[in-house]
């Protein structure tokens, strides 16, 4: 009689019991709870233009209306639908509701209105009025309720106006490399490199204060609810009380910024660098949390745009590589699209994202959001006579979301998690 040989466990073992079997599956959900969750998307729907190049997109708080200006405007409804085209338009500015726009092409200026609403096609904004002026426009800003647009042209040109009765008031006593108005009405700013200007709607200035600014800025955003207003100096942004003229926090980014953005309410404040690493400050100037996408560092992955939700719960940013990304709480959701990202925009209740090539608009339906409480700013005042010195971010806060850096990338994660199993598979067997 053959002696049975014993069990070295080497191949061939027993299968595993019902108790291995629930063991097994627990450590599998532990493990991979402990890792950050990255997920693929894919766009709602995508949209692509003949010949046309997109200058501009902007969506209304609810998504229900999104305009492209790519020569002429596109208008489109929530699912995509092209309800209507409408001459002429590279740059395109919308009021929250979607009823009114505010458009430019070369030096003419289009003021278009919604006469009518239809229930399936959403919003169809028509031309009312255009004003052409003598040199190209550089920028324009609308309010909330539509009744003001502001103006500034290539030269000292900055004009306001107002819609109803096409009104205009013009002033060319100064330069200003940005103009904006307050979506509230209560606030016209105009900044360039050497001089804050608060302007009446009359245009001409009724308050200025000094600056020392080593350029012109490129990006500012006015507050609707409070006198901040947040512009950059080259790499470092700056945070304003525009109604006393003082500054309250400045941080400095780590290589060139390249876009910016802030909520109405001035708590989430989100920049994007020439390095990819897309940053969110608080409203008090404080790094809650970051992201790298860029593993080499280099020049190709610069975030070129970024974007908030009204309550800074929904960030999306694009990049010179054609990256997509949605942060949403613990979850990034990531696109890859053929060119480099120019433009991207969220409605404010966060439900869709829009982002933009140079020929084609994708559009990204978000899921349920984290919500979180509003920082409010903290007003440490430095009155703006001499430039206060720069004080960057030098280390980590303790509590932030945990976003994937570039050591966490999702082969590296598989590989860890692979190996886990792995390891508690051959335990479970030898037992």
């Amino acid at each position: 009689m053959q002696r049975e040989q014993p069990d070295t466990g080497r191949g061939g073992g027993k299968p595993m019991t019902t108790q291995q079997t629930a063991r097994f599956f627990f450590l599998f959900l532990l493990t991979v709870s402990l890792i950050p969750l990255v997920q693929a998307m894919e766009p709602a729907w995508i949209y692509s233009m003949n010949n046309e190049e997109i200058g501009n997109i902007a969506v209304s708080s609810d998504g229900s209306t999104i305009v492209a200006a790519a020569g002429r405007l596109f208008i489109f409804s929530k699912d995509g639908s092209l309800i209507k085209k409408e001459l002429y338009g590279d740059n395109v500015v919308l009021t929250p509701d979607g009823k009114n726009a505010a458009a430019s092409f070369g030096g003419t200026l289009y003021y278009f209105r919604t006469p009518l609403v239809t229930q399936s096609s959403g919003q169809i904004l028509e031309k009312i009025w255009d004003y052409p002026f003598s040199e190209p426009i550089r920028s324009i800003d609308i309010t909330d309720d539509g009744s003001i647009i502001a103006v500034a042209t290539r030269g000292q040109g900055i004009h306001v106006f107002t819609t109803v009765d096409k009104v205009l008031y013009s002033d060319a006593a100064f330069y200003n490399a940005i103009f904006k108005i307050s979506h509230d009405r209560r606030r016209i700013v105009g900044i360039s490199a050497d001089k804050i200007r608060l302007y009446r709607n009359n245009a001409k200035v009724s308050t200025s204060y000094n600056l020392e600014s080593a350029a012109q800025p490129e990006f500012m955003f006015l507050s609707p609810t409070i006198p901040l207003m947040i512009y950059n100096d080259g790499s470092t942004i700056n945070a304003v009380d525009v109604g006393l003229g003082t500054e309250l926090w400045n941080v400095q980014v780590s290589g060139n910024l390249e876009s910016l953005a802030m909520t109405p309410a001035g708590s989430f404040i989100v920049a994007g660098t020439e390095t990819g690493d897309i940053n969110i400050y608080d409203g008090s100037g404080n790094l809650n949390w970051f992201y790298s996408s860029s593993r080499q560092k280099t020049l190709t992955g610069a975030i070129s745009a970024v974007a908030l939700s009204k309550d800074g719960t929904v960030v999306a940013a694009g990049s010179s590589e054609g990256s997509v990304f949605i942060f949403d709480g613990r979850v990034l959701k990531s696109y890859q699209a053929k060119e480099a990202i120019r433009h991207i925009a969220v409605s404010n209740d966060g439900s869709i994202v829009i982002a933009a090539d140079q020929k084609n608009i994708y559009a990204f339906s978000t899921g349920p959001s984290l919500r979180s409480t509003s920082t409010p700013v903290s007003y440490n005042r430095t009155t703006l006579t001499t430039t206060p010195a720069r004080t960057g971010i030098t280390e980590l806060p303790t509590t932030y979301s945990v976003i994937r850096t570039p050591t966490q990338g999702p082969v590296s994660s598989l590989a860890a998690l692979l190996g886990i199993l792995g390891a508690a598979l051959v335990i479970l067997k030898r037992r």
